[in-house]
């Protein structure tokens, strides 16, 4: 017998076991999966380091200093921040919180901004990261508040009207929002936000006594400041580089960052909370303590980031091969017919637009029926993407591919994309 809530977790996905992934000679018939946001670009780099950085002392094998992070590590990566993200005033390492991974750390700002029972929200822009719904939800009891920004540019500083709105209209339903998470850069999107903009959701949050939560797990993983330089890509603007004199209370403004991302490092389970509010602070290291990441992971996260020589150049060829493979995926793309968000200069995917092939004469018009069914269409031919939906995208036919694979792997899953796409032809022209 379990509970209500156990029940429900029961039916809830979650990946176990053989990920029976594509390989050219071994496994040819095998899965091409363009879902996970993971960038195997670097970890040949990342995996020379570790092996030879894996000299561990004896107090890896004890408790250490707590749950929430060594003084080392921390101190390791303020340094990296305030090297990277241009904070306006410098970070300690008393700021930073760690967890195992930044996914603990999206529910303990639920836990911490929210009183379900009290009909509490978090507000967020949509389309967005699609497993906040799981992060922020599971175990917590909130619920979460979308804002569509309709015909508005979502970084534009006039997407912050819709965000009032979705304020309001919440509130009109007896809804009392705690808190704004945003994605910068954005995912699935793949822009960052310009600081005029972040000035601006910085006033709202100041306005209604809300938490402004920036997630900026990809900061660094950029890629127009080579040839794709251009008016039309905006770099990446940490929250913390904005003075926030005059616009909003600093205590009310979060980070969330990490290894897994920008450095490839998922397999580490690092990431870490920065805030200024020291109630904050406290409150999310009592609930860390569920969520403690490894004295291994931790020693060998702390080595990595004191060589910031060696982080500058690894994030340099990052970038290089970030930009190569996004040109490789845009031009497969290309030449199969695929529409896809062409602004994506930061994160590691692409939002593709597949509203032309959805097979709506199979689905009797239904728009997010005939989604699901191409969805289930790709993962028959050995292909598996996100789609628009689980990203709460505002219509149907949008999906999530991840770029940075192998090359045979990407140009192997788009194969298989288009092959699904120009095999049904009972879709709608």
């Amino acid at each position: 017998m379990l509970s209500a809530r156990g029940a429900r977790w029961a039916n809830i996905s979650f990946n176990h076991g053989d990920q029976n992934t594509y390989h050219p000679i071994h496994n040819p018939n095998g899965i091409v999966s363009f879902s996970n946001a993971e960038n195997w670009l670097v970890h040949e780099d990342l995996t020379r380091f570790i092996n030879e950085h894996n000299q561990f002392g004896e107090e890896c094998c004890a408790y250490g200093e707590g749950y929430t992070g060594t003084v080392r590590l921390r101190t390791a990566m303020a340094k990296h921040l305030n090297a990277h993200f241009d904070p306006v005033q410098e970070i300690d390492p008393e700021e930073i919180t760690f967890a195992a991974g930044v996914t603990a750390l999206n529910e303990a700002c639920a836990l911490l901004t929210c009183d379900p029972d009290k009909q509490e929200s978090i507000l967020l822009g949509k389309p967005v990261y699609g497993a906040f719904a799981k992060d922020l939800c599971m175990r917590t009891g909130v619920t979460l508040e979308y804002v569509d920004v309709g015909d508005t540019d979502q970084f534009s500083p006039r997407c912050v009207a819709a965000y009032e709105a979705g304020f309001e209209a919440a509130k009109a339903r007896g809804i009392t929002i705690r808190a704004l998470i945003i994605c910068n850069p954005h995912n699935p999107l793949g822009e960052c936000y310009p600081r005029e903009t972040l000035v601006e959701l910085m006033r709202l949050c100041a306005s209604k006594g809300i938490h402004l939560i920036s997630d900026e797990i990809y900061a660094l993983s950029l890629y127009s400041i080579y040839e794709r330089s251009s008016d039309k890509f905006t770099k990446f603007t940490s929250v913390r580089a904005i003075d926030p004199n005059g616009i909003i209370d600093p205590g009310q403004v979060h980070v969330l960052y990490g290894m897994s991302k920008d450095f490839g490092a998922c397999g580490m389970r690092l990431g870490c909370l920065i805030s200024q509010n020291n109630e904050f602070t406290k409150a999310a290291r009592a609930i860390c303590r569920f969520s403690s990441p490894s004295q291994y992971s931790m020693d060998l996260a702390a080595k990595f980031l004191e060589d910031q020589e060696y982080v500058t150049k690894f994030l340099e060829r990052s970038q290089e091969l970030l930009l190569h493979s996004r040109v490789v995926a845009e031009d497969l793309l290309s030449r199969v017919g695929i529409d896809f968000h062409e602004k994506g200069n930061a994160g590691l995917f692409i939002w593709l637009n597949l509203t032309p092939y959805l097979p709506l004469k199979d689905t009797n018009g239904d728009g997010w029926a005939a989604e699901r069914l191409l969805s289930q269409r790709f993962s028959q031919a050995g292909v598996i993407l996100s789609t628009g939906e689980a990203y709460h995208a505002p219509s149907p036919g949008r999906f999530r591919l991840v770029f940075c694979l192998k090359e045979e792997l990407l140009r192997e899953g788009i194969r298989r994309i288009s092959c699904v796409l120009r095999s049904d032809p009972r879709r709608d022209p």
